[in-house]
Formats: structure tokens, sequence, C-alpha cells
């Protein structure tokens, strides 16, 4: 159809009408009489699209039904449910008819409204309506005898009419309060509109909205029209929007710390229970207040400082001091992040207590403190043994690389080979001479296969003077290879004793040995004698302090001190100054524990340790991961538990140590290693770990069971990487 003359078939037409546009479902244009019948002006409604005169739980149908409508041809849509601007729910029939304006080849959509919502209480029985209206209609006597239902309601219920009627208002309708509520406002005021929950054939419920008057029929016959719509859909995502917004509030109020919302004038919008708790303060009370009236006098000046940076930069992390409960004070960590939401800007975030960590961290800096002093006394003692070493009798030397280049050279074997200036040469520039003589072959095997070399009564001439004649030493020679911490030979140790002057110089070498023994003796009795101090000194603190979590720290920093304090006590009491017997070192270990944790005598302690010698770079760690496990098991293995027991187990196994401790307590969570933590204890265990280069396990078999598995490897020297 095209639409020649507007005003006279459209603007002025008494029948409510507008065009639309089938692609966007625009308004082009709307008549007078569809401006009256709605209560919009036309300016408005020129902003409207199909979707703007139906509820919101109109919209899903008319979407569907668009997506299949022919919009070619003329249609009866049926009846639909529209809201006028005043919120009035009225009932509506519509037809629609292509159009095209006269001077464009675009076909429009020209809609045409009826408005029967009067007829629906008077006329139910009206066979357009009833039949073709999408929601369930019912017509029944006031006894609740239904007469009719339409396909809607037959749909909707899952049952014929027939079925229907048969069942009645018993068998359709749950009876509880909202339908006595329900039938009692409908006798009092002739109609009711709300919820009721009807039967579906197959016995479920299904909620209802449903809309119920009285009337009288043209044969003066009493009636009652019920009609209804499923809202199940409804429910649901209400009951998904709750079950969102209750978990939401779970998972706030289990956060570990402070969770905040605040507008973009800094105040408190939002907050988590931890709030309450932490300030004492009733929610009421907190919703409105800036968050400088919970700061520090020390801090307040920074909160407007990072409010301000946070709404400039996008997101922030700060530590500020909070005025707590009761008066005290308490150190956080915040986040804060900038969002912005439906034109409004807020800044959420987070906060967690650090007053812990960060007295941990006061503490752990005067530990390093005191270990830094210790570092520095050894280094003085391995200063003096430098000096040792260029003031000793017999030749020493080392050499480095494949080349064999002096890197260092004493007195004594600069003047047998008659130069001063050597490091840095080759040994075959400084004394070629040897070369011929096979030493330097013997060099080279010691330096390719790590293998040391040990030459008694050896005889080498050395052109001292460089003149040609060559001066003849007897000596006892030492070629031992230095290792790196991978293993690698990357050096040479020699040494030579004069055999030509051995009985004189017998006694002076056996000295000198039996000294340089006694130090590095010395030198870990030193340590063991310095780790007591610092243990006494942290007594003599713990003796002035009544705070429990301060005494349980250093109790436990103790006797980390006093674990390493034992190993070096057994290494100078031992014959291998750089191996120990790493089984007693465990029942040592375990003895000491079970002093410092006497009064839990219900606690049994089996040990069944293999004589194992362990090299101290990996006794040390090993030794310090055992303690921290006891450790744990004593003070919280046993909770509520009156007798306990630990097994200890330690065995090798081609060079592969095993350690179990296993107890009988209330055990641990089994991914505790992956658990993020802010334990001491912990992140040791982590990093005694990576040290080893080891594999720590923990599971839950009635109890805790505790192990470790690490590779034994022979790492040359004495030092260890922890000290």
């Amino acid at each position: 159809m095209q639409i020649k003359h507007v005003d006279q078939f459209f603007r002025d037409n008494p029948i409510p009408m507008w065009i639309f546009d089938p692609d966007d479902y625009s308004i082009k244009d709307v008549n007078r009489s569809m401006v009256r019948l709605y209560g919009y002006n036309r300016k408005e409604m020129l902003t409207f699209t199909l979707f703007d005169l139906r509820p919101d739980e109109e919209v899903p149908k008319l979407e569907k039904y668009l997506a299949q409508m022919d919009h070619g041809k003329v249609g009866d849509e049926g009846v639909w449910k529209h809201q006028k601007k005043n919120g009035e729910f009225i009932y509506v029939h519509v037809m629609t008819n292509p159009v095209t304006f006269e001077g464009e080849d675009y076909t429009y959509q020209l809609a045409m409204y009826k408005d029967i919502t009067s007829e629906l209480n008077t006329q139910l029985n009206n066979d357009m309506l009833f039949k073709h209206s999408l929601d369930g209609i019912m017509l029944t006597n006031p006894n609740g005898e239904i007469l009719e239902a339409n396909p809607a309601a037959c749909e909707i219920l899952g049952m014929t009419e027939q079925e229907i009627v048969e069942r009645g208002r018993k068998g359709l309708v749950v009876k509880d309060e909202k339908l006595e509520n329900a039938l009692k406002e409908r006798s009092e005021t002739g109609q009711f509109t709300g919820e009721l929950n009807f039967i579906h054939k197959d016995g479920h419920k299904i909620p209802v909205d449903l809309t119920s008057s009285g009337f009288v029929n043209f044969a003066g016959e009493r009636r009652t029209s019920l009609v209804f719509r499923d809202i199940s859909d409804r429910k649901q995502q209400q009951q998904a929007l709750r079950d969102e917004k209750e978990f939401t509030e779970m998972v706030l109020n289990s956060l570990p710390g402070l969770f905040y919302i605040l507008d973009e004038e800094g105040k408190v919008v939002r907050f988590n229970d931890r709030a309450t708790e932490v300030f004492g303060m009733p929610a009421d009370k907190i919703i409105g207040l800036s968050p400088a009236e919970f700061v520090h006098e020390s801090d307040r000046e920074k909160v407007p400082e990072e409010i301000r940076a946070v709404l400039d930069e996008g997101y922030r992390e700060f530590e500020i001091t909070l005025s707590t409960i009761g008066g005290n004070t308490a150190t956080y960590q915040f986040n804060a992040e900038r969002l912005e939401q439906n034109g409004q800007t807020f800044i959420i975030g987070t906060g967690l207590d650090i007053t812990e960590k960060k007295e941990l961290e006061n503490k752990l800096s005067s530990l390093l403190e005191q270990e830094h002093t210790q570092r520095k006394k050894a280094e003085a003692d391995r200063d003096k043994l430098k000096e040792m070493f260029e003031e000793a009798p017999s030749p020493k030397c080392m050499i480095e690389g494949p080349e064999l280049r002096y890197v260092i050279a004493n007195k004594a074997y600069r003047e047998v080979v008659g130069q001063k200036n050597i490091i840095g040469k080759r040994v075959d520039e400084v004394v070629p001479e040897v070369e011929e003589q096979g030493y330097i072959d013997l060099l080279k095997r010691v330096y390719e296969t790590g293998e040391s070399y040990i030459g008694r009564g050896e005889p080498i001439y050395i052109d001292k003077d460089n003149k040609g004649s060559k001066q003849e030493y007897i000596f006892n020679l030492l070629f031992a290879p230095l290792f790196d911490e991978d293993g690698e030979v990357y050096g040479i140790f020699v040494e030579a004793l004069d055999y030509s002057e051995q009985i004189a110089y017998q006694n002076q070498l056996e000295e000198s040995l039996r000294e340089k023994e006694t130090l590095l003796a010395e030198i870990h009795h030193r340590v063991k004698n310095n780790l007591a101090i610092v243990t006494s000194m942290m007594e003599l603190q713990a003796m002035d302090s009544k705070n429990s979590e301060l005494l349980d720290s250093l109790r436990v920093a103790q006797q980390r001190i006093q674990t390493i304090a034992t190993i070096h006590e057994l290494l100078y009491g031992a014959d291998s100054l750089s191996q120990l017997d790493f089984g007693e070192n465990v029942k040592q270990l375990v003895r000491n524990l079970e002093d410092v944790y006497s009064k839990r005598e219900q606690i049994s302690v089996n040990v069944d340790a293999d004589s194992i010698s362990l090299n101290i770079n990996q006794a040390i760690p090993c030794a310090l991961l055992v303690n921290e496990v006891i450790t744990n098991a004593y003070k919280h293995a046993f909770t509520n538990q009156k007798n306990g027991k630990i097994d200890i187990k330690v065995t090798e196994d081609n060079d592969k140590v095993m350690v179990l401790i296993k107890d009988n307590g209330i055990g641990v969570s089994d991914n505790i290693m992956e658990e993020t933590t802010s334990s001491i204890g912990m992140t040791l265990i982590k990093l005694l770990e990576q040290q080893l280069e080891g594999e720590v396990t923990y599971a839950n078999k009635n109890g805790t069971e505790f192990r470790l598995v690490f590779t034994k490897t022979e790492v040359k020297g004495i030092g260890s990487n922890l000290i």
C-alpha cells in the first residue's frame, strides 16, 4: 500500500497507528490517536522503537515473534500487552500492513492498534482475544469451576482444555497462604493481581503472574476471568541474582583483610564484615565516613594524597597505619583501583594487616646484621689464613684454567723458581724445564680427570738463575684439583716439600698441618661459640618481653641458630672438618628440641638414622629443614590431642638421601607447598629445598608425613651458601 495523503489517511485517523522501520524497528511517524491512547507526545514517540511500549517481560516474546514475522504481507499480529506513560497496562489487538510513501521506494510497516482492555473483563469469550492471547486465560465460576481455557493456558499447564476443566481450581492451584489471600482480596474488591503457584500436568509448580476479575455476562451470570503468564524464567533469574549477591557477600566477608568501596569524594559506600571487627564500629556508622577517620594521626595526611593518586593513575599500592579497636594501631598494606560504572567513579580495593610481617622483617634485619658481623670476622680469619699461606715454609701455589696459569704463589714457591712476578703466567713460561720432566703432563692430567696426584721423593731440576745450570730438588708433591659449585675442575693446588731436607723440615711440615687443622677447627669452634652468644642475647631479649608472639618467634630463631651451631660443634670434634655424621647430627638435633619442648612429655620421638657422611654444604640446609618440620610438629600437629608420636627415619641409597618425618597429629592440607603464605618457616623450607636441589612433599596419612629426597654430592670446601 502506498500512502499519498498522509494527513487524511494517517494523522487524523481515529485508529491509533504508527509507522516503523522493519530493519531496526524505529518509529518513522505516529498519528494523533496513538498519542492520545498512550499519553506520550509525538516528539517522545518518534524516539521510540517497537519495544518501548512493552513491559520488560514482553520484550523476549516480541523479539522472538519479530524474528519470524513476514514484513511483506498484511498480518494479524494478535493481542499484546502494552503500558501507557502513566504506567497503566492495556491489551491491544495489532494489525500490520507494508506501506511505502510517495516518492520513496523503501517499504515500511504500518501498525494499527485497537484497545480491547475493557473487552477483556466483559467479553472474555470473544474468540479473537481468547484464542490468540499469548497469556493464559481461563473463564470460571466464582466457586472455582473452570468453564473454558484458551490454548495459551493449555500450553502453560501442559494439559488439554478438557483436563483443565475436569481438574478445576483445586487441581490447578497450589492451596497455600497466597491462594487464601488472593480469594479474600478478590471477594472484597472484585479483583486480584499478584503471584500464585499453579500445578503443571507432570506435578511441578509453576509460578505465575495472575490478574483475576469478577464480572456479569450478557445472561446475567456471575463469572470470573483469570489471565496469567508463566514467570518461571523470571523467578529463576531473580533467584540467580539473589544467589550471586549472597555468594558475592560471602566471598567479600571471607576475605582475610579489609574490602572497601569509596565514592569519587572519598566517602565509604561499602565494606566487608571485617571492617566492623577491626574498627569496633557498627555498619551504619561507617557508611559515609572518610577513610581518614580510621587512620592514625601520623599517616592521616596521606589519605587525600593517595585518593587523588588513585583517581589520576588508576591503581595504587601503599602502606598506612590504622587506629583499630581498643586504641591500638596496625600497619596495613592497601591496594586501590579506580572503577567506572554507570557514569560514576568509585575506588575499590583491599587491605591486609602486615603488622606482624613488619615486626618479623625488623627482627630478620637485626639477625642479618648479626650474621654480617660474623661474616666479617670470618673474612678476617680468612685473611689470617692467607697470611699464613704466604709465610708457609713449603712452596705452594694455585693454578687455574686449562692453560695452567698462576693465580697465587707463596714466598717459598717464588724462591724455588727464582722469580717474583709469576701471577698470570703459564707454568711452562716460568719453569719450562719441567715440561721435559713430565710434570706439565701430570698437571694437565689432574685438571682433566679431577684426580689428585701425590708424588714422594720426586727429583725436579730447575734453572733457578736462568744460566743453564739446573738445581736439583727432591720434593714430596701434591697436585690437588679445585672444584667449583657444579663439581667441575677449575684449578689445581700445588704443594711441594723439599725431601732433601726432609728430616729438618718434617717437624715444620707437621706443625704447619696441625696449625691449619687447628685453625679450621677453631673457626668452627668460634662460629659455634658466636652463635651461642647470639642465642644468649636472644634469650635475654625474651626475658625482657611479655609478648607471647615475640617470645615464640625468638625461640624459633634460637632453635634455627642452635641447629647450625650443633653442626659446627660436631665438625670441630670430628676427624673431618668438612664432613660429618648426619645421622648423629639428627639425633643431637632431636635431643635439643626435646629439651626446648620438654613440657610436652606426652609426645614421643623415635629416631632411626643411618650413619651418613654429609658435606657441610648439604648438612646445614638439611638440618635446618628437619628442625623446621619437627618444630612445626611439636607446635601445631597435636592440637587438642593428649598423646603424640613423631617418627624420624634417615636413610641413604645410591647417593640418594631420604629424610622421612611422620606424626600422628591433625594433618595439613595436601597442597601446602603450592599455597601462598607469609610464614617464615614455610618460606625457609622452600628456600632450603631449592638449595639442596631436592624434593619436599607433604601428605596426610593418619597425620602429617614429610618427605625430603636429595642427591648426596661431594661439594668441595666447607662454606655454606646459607651462612
